[in-house]
């Protein structure tokens, strides 16, 4: 158990969907993780969010979950929420100011939703100090439009009045650069683990036999199905594969974020239907068994701030393939478990896939990855990173 802090804080987070909204990404994970490490720190955390889980609603109210305080607002419309990423859980706007009230700082998460905006108005009449984690959201990458106008409207002011913005990565240092906030506001906070979800780790061979890959090498793609994330490379990658390795197969799971229907095609045109498999969204336990009985995880992400799912597989003594467009500091080496590849060069992706699962050391290295993990990106280390950003802002 980690010693408490000498200065206790009392923290309220504001982010759109938290635990154990899973289908929405890294974001509520990540949120989660620090909420609860900050908590065994001695630290109150307050999270104020709405019932969206992704395809389904969690139940509204106050909550505690693992000792943070959890209270869930009802969307207006969860297929919206879901589909098209407006929130609006009116009754949270209407009890911010109160909510937040009493907090010594919050900390925003997500920059362009309507949560943050209403957080923020209600931050100015409190004058209560903010931090903002956009979680890899600065860059215009699709509905390029829409979030120039949130910006001009909304999101340089969120940007330009909080008194830190939460970096990730240096890729999010530098998106944050391009906003025009200065280096002195940055503040460098990775994602962290926990290391009792991986403790023990389930046994082996558990994937394998609820899907069929009992007698095959396998390859897992674990994220959601979005063209950001680069599922269709990987498979014309693994097509290539496929030429002089058949007995591969090739793992995609992960819920539906718009792109599921033309992966499925595009896995039909290319011949690879019965070589590829698609298993919907995992739960917790199902994506440990998952990472304990692939041969390599593959991360061919078009653009990624932090690559958290290379950390998750590493603590499964997973071997990792990144493309080098993903962010992930500090970065563990070749010999730690982790081989990049050139970002959309699907020859170069299909050349490492084939290293990966025919190099005896590959498989060794993750274990060394591993003990990389638990050194750099421990839950005890980065929270108290976090601790001292927030007293740094509260003046303390």
């Amino acid at each position: 158990m980690p010693e408490p802090s000498g200065q206790l804080l009392n923290v309220t987070f504001v982010i759109p969907y938290f635990y154990p909204a899973w289908q929405y990404g890294g974001q509520p994970r990540s949120a989660f993780e620090l909420a609860r490490a900050l908590v065994k720190r001695g630290h109150h955390v307050k999270v104020l969010t709405t019932d969206s889980a992704g395809g389904k609603r969690l139940s509204a109210g106050r909550k505690d979950v693992e000792g943070v305080e959890v209270v869930y607002y009802r969307n207006t419309s969860n297929w919206l929420a879901f589909h098209q990423r407006i929130f609006w859980p009116a009754p949270m706007f209407h009890e911010l100011h109160r909510e937040l009230s009493g907090s010594d700082l919050v900390h925003i998460h997500e920059l362009r939703s309507t949560t943050s905006v209403f957080a923020y108005r209600a931050l100015r009449k409190l004058g209560l100090p903010y931090v903002l984690s956009a979680h890899g959201g600065l860059r215009h990458l699709g509905r390029r439009g829409i979030k120039v106008l949130f910006d001009a409207l909304w999101g340089m002011k969120i940007l330009r009045d909080a008194a830190a913005i939460i970096a990730i990565s240096p890729v999010e240092e530098a998106d944050a650069r391009l906003l025009n906030v200065d280096q002195g506001r940055i503040r460098r906070l990775p994602n962290m683990v926990s290391l009792s979800d991986y403790e023990p780790l389930p046994s082996r061979g558990l994937f394998r036999a609820q899907w069929g890959l009992n007698s095959n090498k396998v390859l897992l793609f674990l994220g959601r199905l979005h063209w950001i994330k680069g599922a269709d490379l990987l498979l014309r990658a693994f097509k290539k594969l496929c030429v002089s390795s058949t007995n591969v197969r090739l793992v995609i799971a992960g819920p539906d974020d718009g792109q599921e229907a033309e992966l499925r095609s595009l896995s039909r045109t290319l011949g690879l239907a019965d070589g590829v498999i698609f298993t919907g969204f995992l739960d917790q336990q199902a994506r440990l068994q998952a990472f304990v009985d692939a041969d390599a995880t593959v991360i061919p992400s078009r653009s990624e701030v932090f690559a958290i799912t290379a950390l998750e597989a590493l603590m499964c003594a997973c071997p990792v393939l990144i493309s080098d467009a993903c962010g992930l500091y500090p970065m563990p080496s070749s010999e730690q478990g982790v081989r990049l590849f050139t970002s959309e060069d699907v020859d170069d992706l299909a050349a490492k896939l084939a290293t990966s699962i025919a190099d005896p050391s590959v498989q060794a290295s993750a274990r060394q990855g591993r003990e990389f993990v638990i050194a750099e990106f421990a839950a005890e280390k980065v929270s108290r990173t976090a601790e001292s950003i927030y007293l740094e802002v509260c003046g303390h």
